[in-house]
């Protein structure tokens, strides 16, 4: 990896500020290079010392305790292929020379905001160094939201691995083309009697099922009662999400999915929440009942296209207007006032056993961030990758 040499580091000893203990040194990942056709990480990103951020009055500071290692670091890239538009949503793509934005979980070292006591540990998507501050108010976040704090006694690999679950929530319960049941009251007096008649069962389909993300909408659908087929690349993650809840598993690699497609949902599909895109869209579209839903969450089988362009695309849909299908995306940064309810709904599923927490959980360096992002792609890991740090970056960086 590159690392930032010891001559260029700044001692890492901690100056007193009253009792709150201030960083002297400080460093982060950056985007320094566009992906090649094959992609490796420590070409794309480089770890580099930066300044403290200065804690103004009504401010707070955080040091990162571990980081989500996810598809989205490289699908925030200014790239050709990723110019979607999501800069109108306020989720802008980083630029060569920036810090690489994630989601992680970080610990209060200062203080100067009466919201927020050392020791607080909160969460947030944000570039990913080693300390960062924010203001109390949330006045300098998105949607003038502050960090939430994380309640409880958890680990805080927990806390990450439950927002993973953050967006299939926010699908499952409030998306039309991922709801499997009518709002309360959506049709009058009548509807909020619904729940007497007998439903019939749904079918669910979910792409990318061993992801973080996939593991809990398939949880969450199973709770509703749904019949969820989960598709992932091997058998023996298939096995895996079988045991979780999972009615059905497809391994994409060593199976033919429009076949078992056909046997597992000869009826039709209801509701396809799709995570990849790609060749795995076209085949779940041709198995959707007429007003089946589909909810696009993710395209992680494009992130290789971004840096030529060369998107593959959704071709069959064309399916859309025989099936009267309905499509939609999702985007979480557009729910940010939500996502406090949503946490805490995920968190008191988790106390009752209503929902199974699954992660794969590295414990190292800063250095190994670029490690565990080309794992990704070699499909090894099941459910929410989490990178928690320990202090061989201080050491090796000469602190």
């Amino acid at each position: 990896n590159r690392v930032l040499s010891a001559a260029n580091c700044v001692s890492s000893r901690e100056s007193k500020i009253g009792r709150m203990a201030v960083p002297t040194s400080n460093y982060g990942w950056f985007y320094v290079k566009k992906p090649d056709p094959v992609p490796k990480a420590d070409d794309i990103f480089e770890l580099r010392g930066m300044d403290v951020p200065e804690l103004k009055e009504g401010m707070v500071l955080v040091k990162t305790l571990g980081a989500v290692v996810a598809p989205h670091t490289r699908a925030f890239l200014e790239l050709p292929g990723n110019d979607v538009g999501a800069e109108a949503a306020g989720l802008q793509r980083t630029k060569i020379g920036e810090v690489v934005p994630c989601e992680l979980v970080a610990e209060v070292v200062a203080t100067k905001s009466n919201r927020y006591s050392i020791g607080d540990r909160v969460m947030s998507f944000v570039p990913l160094q080693q300390y960062w501050a924010f203001r109390g108010d949330g006045k300098d976040r998105p949607g003038g939201m502050a960090p939430p704090k994380i309640m409880g006694s958890g680990s805080p690999e927990s806390a990450l691995n439950v927002s993973a679950g953050l967006t299939a929530y926010m699908v499952v319960n409030k998306h039309p083309c991922g709801r499997v049941d009518a709002p309360c009251c959506a049709a009058g007096l009548l509807g909020c009697f619904s729940f007497l008649r007998p439903k019939p069962l749904k079918t669910v389909l979910i792409t990318s099922a061993a992801g973080g993300v996939g593991i809990v909408a398939g949880q969450l659908y199973k709770n509703k009662g749904c019949k969820v087929i989960g598709v992932t690349s091997t058998k023996q993650k298939a096995d895996k999400i079988k045991d979780i809840g999972f009615d059905a598993a497809v391994a994409y690699k060593e199976e033919d999915l429009d076949a078992r497609l056909g046997e597992l949902a000869p009826d039709g599909i209801d509701v396809f929440f799709d995570n990849v895109g790609a060749a795995q869209l076209d085949i779940g579209s041709k198995h959707m009942k007429v007003g089946g839903k589909i909810v696009q969450v993710g395209c992680q089988a494009e992130i290789d296209n971004y840096a030529t362009g060369n998107i593959t695309g959704w071709k069959e849909y064309h399916r859309m207007t025989a099936r009267e299908m309905l499509v939609g995306g999702f985007l979480l940064s557009n729910h940010m006032s939500e996502i406090p309810a949503a946490f805490l709904s995920l968190m008191l599923m988790q106390k009752r056993g209503k929902l199974k927490s699954v992660e794969t959980t590295i414990r190292g360096g800063w250095q190994q961030f670029t490690e565990c992002i080309d794992r990704l792609r070699t499909g090894d890991t099941f459910g929410r990758l989490i990178l928690m740090f320990d202090d061989q970056t201080e050491t090796a960086m000469g602190a």
